[in-house]
């Protein structure tokens, strides 16, 4: 049994803690969730952090393309937010207040999907060793990290969608009884 070379080490922990990364947003996204105190924060910190990195991105001149993409993602985030909240199932203490969500699996999977798909496909190339190492000729780190309207337009949807849905939740937990 061989050891793994040391150059290895950091893509492989990278690779583990992004893969760790993923799994508690899908747990996120698909699987019930408090909606104690805690719970409620977690939903209030994760949106105004969400529209921060959003707005982040938004404030970097883009083309006219870009901006279309980008009202684009943002109009189908809030539609699948609309319709995932639709599709949302709360549970309901002894006092009717909601106690914790289940979101739908389905909505909250496919919009997870969407994301992780453009993340592997931004990071094809380097996975099958296509773009040569960064610091290398050839390699330019501002082509990869792309100017891509479908890339922006993905990432608008996953971050409309996860702010719209919380806004939803909340305003739903917030409500004196559950039906």
């Amino acid at each position: 049994m061989t050891a793994t070379p040391p150059a290895l080490l950091p893509p492989l922990l990278g690779l583990a803690l992004t893969g760790l990364v993923l799994l508690r947003r899908f747990q996120r996204l698909a699987t019930p969730q408090p909606l104690d105190e805690q719970g409620r924060h977690r939903l209030v910190r994760r949106s105004v952090f969400l529209l921060m990195l959003a707005g982040l991105v938004l404030l970097v001149p883009h083309s006219l393309a870009d901006y279309g993409a980008a009202l684009l993602g943002i109009l189908g985030g809030t539609a699948l937010a609309f319709w995932s909240a639709q599709h949302t199932h709360f549970d309901s203490g002894t006092d009717g207040q909601a106690t914790r969500f289940v979101p739908n699996v389905w909505i909250g999977g496919g919009v997870f999907l969407l994301f992780v798909l453009r993340l592997l496909w931004r990071l094809w190339p380097f996975l099958t060793g296509l773009v040569p190492p960064a610091g290398t000729a050839g390699f330019d780190p501002a082509a990869f990290a792309g100017k891509s309207p479908l890339t922006l337009a993905l990432f608008l949807v996953f971050v409309t969608y996860q702010v719209v849905y919380a806004w939803l939740v909340l305003r739903v937990a917030r409500s004196s009884r559950l039906a």
